[in-house]
């Protein structure tokens, strides 16, 4: 999942500033840090690494297991072993109308 065989200091660095924007989020609309659910979409089953914040009571698309890492088990896979992603092998879902499915397709992986 990620680049290198260990989290490096800017990617520690990340996972602090995340943290802290919970904190802010939960401060700026009223609610508990524990009501939100934040989560990251990584590859393969989106581009590129980004963070959602949102609450528990909202069903938001993409927040499935099939697609969304929650931050939660990020850390905690991480102090367990800092090469979990290294080791681990992350299973996704594709639409069937996806251009990954076709680049996977295309090279025999499916």
């Amino acid at each position: 999942m990620w680049p290198s065989d260990h989290p490096s200091p800017s990617f520690i660095i990340i996972i602090i500033i995340i943290i802290i924007k919970n904190e802010a989020i939960a401060k700026r609309f009223s609610i508990s840090g524990a009501q939100l659910r934040v989560y990251l979409h990584y590859q393969p089953s989106y581009y590129h690494l980004h963070v959602h914040f949102t609450a528990l009571s909202y069903d938001a698309p993409g927040c499935s297991v099939e697609r969304a890492h929650l931050l939660s088990d990020i850390i905690d896979n991480l102090e367990c072993d800092s090469q979990y992603y290294q080791k681990r092998t992350l299973t996704f879902a594709l639409r069937a109308d996806e251009p990954l499915l076709k680049k996977f397709q295309e090279a025999g992986r499916v």
